[in-house]
């Protein structure tokens, strides 16, 4: 009687260490793509719209067309470093985090927005804004 109790449980904390394992890793990857200023790796994780906003200019972009956008942003500023800040979830379960950003053309402040989709991270928004 005791183990019919206790495999249900112990599946469900594997499953539960094994989507949030998952979702740190893509995090991660969001995290070096933009230290790598790698708007192709970035574009992986996007969602079909995704807001972005460069400095005051702000739009919502298909997935190409943020892709292109970002790359533009990356050849006029050359990623030096990038450290996260701070790191958080919304009510909703989606995460976020905020980074500092060193460029060849100057320092960042960049805002990610996340949303949890199959175990990934699907990116929502990202702001970039001159510190």
């Amino acid at each position: 009687m005791k183990t019919s109790i206790f495999k249900p449980l112990f599946a469900t904390i594997v499953l539960a260490l094994a989507v949030h394992w998952t979702q740190a890793q893509s995090f991660a990857a969001i995290s070096n793509a933009i230290k790598q200023g790698n708007a192709s790796a970035l574009a992986a994780n996007f969602q079909s719209n995704v807001e972005i906003t460069i400095k005051d200019a702000s739009n919502s972009y298909s997935k190409s067309q943020a892709e292109m956008v970002l790359k533009n942003f990356f050849t006029s500023n050359q990623p030096r470093t990038f450290t996260i800040a701070h790191e958080g979830t919304s009510p909703e379960g989606s995460k976020y985090f905020i980074g500092n950003l060193s460029t060849s053309g100057g320092n960042y402040r960049v805002y990610v927005y996340a949303k949890s989709v199959s175990g990934a991270f699907s990116i929502q928004e990202i702001r970039i804004e001159a510190q």
